[in-house]
């Protein structure tokens, strides 16, 4: 608060007025601009740590999407050759003999999927800090959360098939990690394709959104304050799905 005191002594001239006016106003200026000087700092050091902190947040992100992608290109082959081994099995009168390959350990911690972190640009915008940033740095912010968005919204469809799956395996009476032989009515066999067709999509998508993320987090690493600046990483971020590994 500013506050504006007396004069000390009483004023006989309009230039004694003068001279007082032009005393407070100088001094309200220099108060103001001060203040002023105080606020943008403290705004500036506020863009500095959320850009700091969106900085570190895509570096976490990019340790947990690997072994991701690696998992869900793992999940994929398994289930394609599930998917080979059903539409291959010889059929014996109303029966249908199999042996369904048996599921490899997963590359993940706990054996569970991690989702990326959202929380410093939902802190961000329920803050008000994002006002802060420049609009265009602040649309790469954005679009780094959109896709984790849809990344989450992929993972929660790969449960959501897993269970359907499970749920299937479980119907056609298929034991866990089954190595043995089992038969399958021609009907349970379809149903089963069904569902490991599904979840294979599911996970084909999910290792989409995973790339697109991992595109996002890369662009917000290197420093991009464009989205111009950030699409060609998450090109490149998804053109490695389909690039051979040498």
């Amino acid at each position: 608060m500013l506050d504006v005191h007396a004069p000390h002594e009483s004023i006989h001239t309009w230039k004694d007025f003068c001279v007082h006016i032009a005393t407070i106003t100088v001094g309200l200026l220099i108060a103001i601009g001060l203040e002023q000087v105080v606020e943008a700092i403290h705004h500036l050091h506020q863009r500095e740590f959320l850009e700091d902190q969106m900085f570190h947040e895509a570096e976490a992100n990019l340790q947990v999407i690997k072994p991701q992608l690696e998992y869900a290109q793992q999940q994929m082959d398994y289930l394609l050759a599930c998917e080979k081994a059903l539409q291959n099995a010889p059929v014996n009168g109303p029966d249908v003999k199999i042996t369904l390959p048996v599921q490899p350990p997963s590359n993940l911690t706990a054996g569970i999927l991690i989702s990326p972190s959202r929380g410093t640009w939902t802190v961000a915008k329920a803050a008000g800090s994002i006002a802060l940033l420049p609009p265009e740095l602040a649309k790469v912010y954005a679009r780094v959360d959109l896709a984790a968005e849809f990344e989450k919204a992929a993972e929660d469809d790969v449960t959501q098939k897993e269970m359907k799956l499970s749920t299937g395996l479980v119907k056609a009476h298929v034991p866990p990690d089954t190595v043995p032989a089992i038969s399958l009515t021609a009907a349970e066999r379809d149903e089963l394709l069904v569902a490991f067709h599904e979840l294979y999509e599911s996970m084909e998508l999910f290792k989409f959104r995973l790339a697109i993320l991992s595109g996002a987090c890369d662009a917000v690493v290197a420093g991009a304050q464009t989205l111009q600046e950030m699409y060609p990483l998450q090109e490149q971020s998804v053109k490695k799905l389909t690039t051979p590994q040498l």
